[in-house]
């Protein structure tokens, strides 16, 4: 193997197998996933605080688009920001990777082959959809509409994925267009996927 030295020099990191067997079971988004992996591969090698332009950088990532999966894995208790006082009376942050840890460890164990461990969270589905669609990550506030579309609201994923693809359809690239087109169908008595449904198919034939 060439450059053995230069692979052994680098060092490694290591990451819990649990990250990846139970990730359908959190509320992350495969963009958090890519960020918390690298933020803990620098806890694991580093000391200081992470110099969050070069992190997302190596991630191929805008900085922007970094901090904003970094500020969600905050506000989702996966990572817990601290904030410290150097030699120089500086305050200086450093990021704690374990809480994740912690709820994946204590969480019940769950059968393997039943169904509800083969499926993502209500809330990982439709922000997966809607940051396919976008093209793009979605920001807290964002996040947070969604949660709020299904702990709230009580839209159903099948609704909302309806109301998002008339959106895109529309090119409305915008969460507030797809909560305007669920408000008026709540507003027009359609509040199933399948009400929607007819009511489009008998717009259509007009």
């Amino acid at each position: 193997m060439r450059n053995f030295g230069a692979y052994i020099n680098a060092g490694s990191s290591s990451f819990s197998n649990l990250l990846f067997t139970h990730f359908t079971n959190t509320d992350l988004t495969a963009s958090e996933l890519l960020v918390y992996l690298f933020l803990s591969q620098y806890v694991q090698t580093h000391a200081d605080a992470p110099d969050l332009e070069q992190l997302a950088s190596n991630a191929k990532m805008q900085q922007t688009t970094f901090m904003n999966a970094l500020n969600s894995l905050c506000a989702k208790g996966a990572v817990l920001l601290q904030t410290s006082t150097d030699a120089s009376g500086k305050l200086v942050d450093h990021y704690d990777v374990s809480p994740l840890l912690e709820r994946l460890t204590t969480a019940p164990a769950e059968d393997e082959s039943a169904p509800s461990a083969r499926t993502q969270s209500p809330f990982r589905t439709v922000a997966g959809q809607v940051e396919t669609e976008f093209g793009r990550l979605l920001t807290p506030i964002e996040q947070q509409t969604i949660r709020d579309w299904l702990n709230v609201d009580h839209y159903s994923v099948e609704l909302i994925t309806l109301a998002l693809r008339e959106a895109v359809l529309n090119q409305a690239y915008s969460l507030k267009y797809i909560d305007r087109v669920l408000i008026r169908w709540e507003k027009q008595k359609l509040t199933t996927p399948e009400a929607v449904r007819r009511h489009q198919q008998k717009y259509e034939s007009l």
